[in-house]
């Protein structure tokens, strides 16, 4: 089997050598520990949630959430940091890099205390009931604003 990447590397090498950009091939990018804030895995057996809290009825097999407090923003860069986190996990709980696990199997969320406006014009927010907003960044993402989810039981 021929190692393409490699060879595409090399060719790169070649073609820069001599000029202010380095190549580097098979960068190991695992240097530094990246925590996804939740996972919540859907189990073979059990009950369903219920109530379901706003913007959770859509869930998935696996669900990524990321979150960020009234301190924290709500960003299009933690938007992106979620995709990459997404991409990581959908590769090591797949069977293996030639069988992903279907896209439909994951659904990606953002919680946020409040309102991320920052997100409004590069993005666009959708909204879909209080509280519940879509936004597509290579993936769609549901944004939960739970500042603004009614105050009920579910909600708690």
């Amino acid at each position: 089997m021929t190692d393409w990447h490699r060879i595409f590397g090399l060719a790169l090498t070649d073609l820069f050598t001599n000029t202010k950009y380095q190549v580097e091939l098979e960068k190991d990018l695992s240097i530094q520990q990246q925590f996804l804030d939740v996972v919540i895995i859907e189990q073979a057996a059990g009950p369903p949630l219920t109530p379901v809290p706003e913007g959770l009825e859509n869930l998935a097999k696996h669900n990524l959430l990321t979150y960020k407090s009234f301190q924290e923003t709500l960003n299009p860069w933690a938007l992106k940091e979620l995709v990459g986190h997404y991409t990581t996990y959908r590769k090591l709980v797949s069977p293996d890099l030639n069988h992903l696990l279907p896209e439909e199997d994951f659904r990606l969320y953002a919680a946020s205390t409040r309102y991320p406006m920052n997100l409004e014009k590069p993005l666009g927010l959708t909204k879909r009931q209080t509280g519940v907003y879509d936004v597509e960044c290579c993936h769609p993402i549901r944004i939960l604003v739970l500042g603004e989810f009614p105050k009920t039981p579910n909600n708690a």
